[in-house]
Order: C-alpha cells, then structure tokens, then sequence
C-alpha cells in the first residue's frame, strides 16, 4: 500500500511539468492505459526467470495480457496486444465544462495545445477527460 501511495506521488509530481490552463480550469491529474490497462497474469509468473518481472520475455514464451486474452475469446478482440502496444493517455481534470464556442473551451483548446508537444514527445497516445465541476 505505501508503495503505491509513493508511485501516485510521483507521477503527480512529473505531471505538474504541463502546468495548468491559463484560468486555472484544467489539468493533468493522472494517465490511464488504453484501451485498457496491462493484466499480468499467472502465466507471466510462471514463466518469470529471477526476482523481477519480465513481461516481454515472458510474452516471448506465450503469456498474454489477460484482459486481452477475455477480449479475444468474447469476439471483441482479434488478437491479444503486446505489452508494448499497450498506450497512455493522460487524463485532464475540467473544473469548467468547455461547451462550444465559450471561453472555457477556448481556455481548454489553448491548453491542450500548449502541451501537445511535449505530451507526444513523453509517448502518451492522446487525452480522456474527468468532469470535476
């Protein structure tokens, strides 16, 4: 539990690298996995060779993510991702909502604009939004 409360602190701290929108509306809280989160399963554990988790080598000897692996047998996956074809996406807190041609949107647009480069250049695939208002 403490670890995980440590590694929140830490990706809180490389967030505030983007800063905020110009009126203080949004921005970045967190990043989530898309389309979903890496499950490691028993597979991985079982093929894992020393005291750290490998998953590529162990992808490498037919283990898989295991929410892939539901998707695929469900029909709503062709075939299971790789560890490295799982992505990021950075999640943008909005305390205004940003209707159409108003000046939180506009506030919003100008943000996400400002940090666009450096967001690709961190490899996150793009952006989902949290309603905080």
């Amino acid at each position: 539990m403490v670890k995980t409360q440590v590694q929140n602190k830490e990706t809180e701290d490389n967030f505030k690298k983007y800063g905020n929108s110009r009126e203080g509306n949004y921005y970045v809280k967190d990043c989530i996995g898309v389309p979903h989160p890496y499950c490691v399963g028993v597979k991985h554990l079982e093929l894992n060779v020393g005291p750290f988790l490998n998953i590529e080598e162990a992808e490498e000897k037919g283990a898989q993510c295991e929410i892939c692996k539901k998707l695929v047998r469900e029909g709503k996956l062709k075939k299971a991702l790789t560890y490295k074809e799982h992505e990021r996406a950075l999640v943008i807190a909005c305390k205004k909502e940003p209707k159409q041609n108003t000046e939180p949107h506009k506030e919003l647009n100008d943000f996400l604009l400002k940090i666009k480069d450096k967001v690709s250049k961190d490899g996150y695939a793009g952006f989902t939004f949290l309603k905080e208002f």
